[in-house]
């Protein structure tokens, strides 16, 4: 089996870069403790904790995808190479994933945001944003790496941008749905009937093929930077 180098760890140009295990975690949460001390500070200075809550639980689901595939990976590591395991972590890391993109659409709340606050939440949601956005990007290459060595190239390659195409149709289902990757677990035949009727509403199909063409885009640009700084510290 191809070994895992240190650049899995990458994530954005950070990522990209360093050599030793742990850095691109480091600078996620660099990131993420940024973004929590703008909201933070915000509901000191105004009394309204609204942002910091919406942000920080959709961030924290952000995060919850990477987390399945770090603990997935470190067990096949392990020695733990069980088929259903690895079925299993997938299928729950895909449950999940639409939720780091998810952020973004965070941004159409600065349509309501009084004009003395616009230019600090603005920055607010940019910064949460780029960091699930950048979130889901490193658990993706994480999985592409892990699969890849089990499947192959074009195959792996197959499983990764149909995730992006069903992450964008996550999306449409979060946002217009306000349905969550919870409701999987706890009100499966409800979701069921509510992607079954999906394809009566023509803003799925435009949503799912605008965000998963421009998701898609996203990943096989950072892959191929990513790979090609991997290759060059090698």
């Amino acid at each position: 089996m191809q070994q895992i180098i240190p650049s899995t760890y990458h994530s954005g140009l950070s990522l990209a870069r360093d050599a030793q295990p742990g850095k691109g975690l480091k600078a996620l949460a660099l990131l993420t403790l940024t973004g929590l001390t703008l909201v933070i500070t915000r509901g000191l200075i105004t009394g309204n904790w609204w942002f910091f809550v919406m942000l920080t639980w959709n961030l924290f689901l952000a995060w919850f995808p990477l987390g399945v595939v770090l603990v997935l990976r470190d067990l096949r590591q392990s020695g733990f190479r069980s088929k259903w395991l690895l079925t299993g972590g997938l299928a729950v890391w895909l449950a999940f994933l639409p939720n780091a993109p998810y952020i973004i659409t965070d941004l159409y709340h600065i349509k309501s945001i009084d004009n003395p606050l616009l230019w600090f939440d603005t920055m607010s949601l940019f910064l949460f944003a780029l960091t699930g956005l950048l979130i889901g990007l490193y658990s993706i290459l994480i999985v592409h790496r892990m699969v890849r060595s089990l499947a192959g190239d074009w195959q792996t390659w197959l499983l990764i941008l149909g995730s992006q195409l069903l992450s964008g149709f996550g999306i449409y289902l979060g946002r217009f749905g306000r349905w969550n990757s919870w409701d999987v677990l706890t009100r499966p035949s409800s979701l069921t009937r509510a992607i079954a009727r999906a394809y009566q509403d023509h803003l799925s199909l435009k949503l799912t093929l605008g965000y998963g063409f421009v998701l898609i885009a996203l990943y096989v640009a950072f892959f191929w930077y990513v790979e090609h700084e991997a290759k060059a510290t090698t």
